[in-house]
């Protein structure tokens, strides 16, 4: 295998990993998200004001906050997933190159890469999904510290589906040379 073939085959299969799990956690966080933040800020503010009257009026309002935060999410998780999954599978391809071609030990290789991807991932999710953050943002009123750690949790998620999805893309280039 060329080594072009092996850039472009990890570039492009993290590429399409990336944009699926970050269209699919993005909105699945987006839409549990939204949905404690309502329902901790509700208790917060008035835990004993709340009454079994007010549970048609969340029973409307969850949905319609799912719906919001999972389109808020995608948002997010679309571009950031695209982007950083690409950008892994280019390193994946390096570190593929430099070390593992042709592939000797499959165990530690898809140790390195699982680890790796993991934290690169985390890091430049973290990276993109602050700055997406600040775009939105008034920068004049934002608390970056708050936002800083506010992403953490989705950067966090990123790395660790990045961990399983480089076990795909190990799998590809162990039966490539089958």
């Amino acid at each position: 295998m060329s080594t072009a073939k092996l850039f472009w085959n990890t570039t492009w299969r993290g590429g399409a990993w990336g944009l699926l799990a970050g269209t699919m956690l993005g909105t699945a966080y987006g839409a549990v998200f939204a949905n404690v933040l309502l329902l901790s800020g509700l208790f917060a503010q008035m835990p004993t004001a709340f009454e079994s009257s007010d549970a048609l009026r969340v029973g409307v309002v969850i949905p319609f906050l799912a719906l919001i935060g999972a389109i808020m999410g995608a948002l997010f998780g679309v571009p950031t997933g695209f982007v950083v999954g690409a950008l892994n599978g280019l390193l994946i391809g390096m570190i593929t190159r430099a070390f593992f071609f042709p592939p000797r030990d499959a165990r530690t290789y898809r140790r390195v890469i699982a680890t790796t991807s993991a934290l690169f991932t985390g890091i430049a999710s973290w990276l993109g999904f602050f700055a997406i953050m600040l775009f939105y943002a008034n920068r004049d009123k934002a608390n970056v510290p708050i936002l800083a750690v506010g992403v953490l949790i989705p950067a966090l998620i990123a790395g660790v589906a990045a961990a399983f999805i480089s076990r795909e893309i190990a799998r590809w280039y162990a039966e490539s040379f089958s």
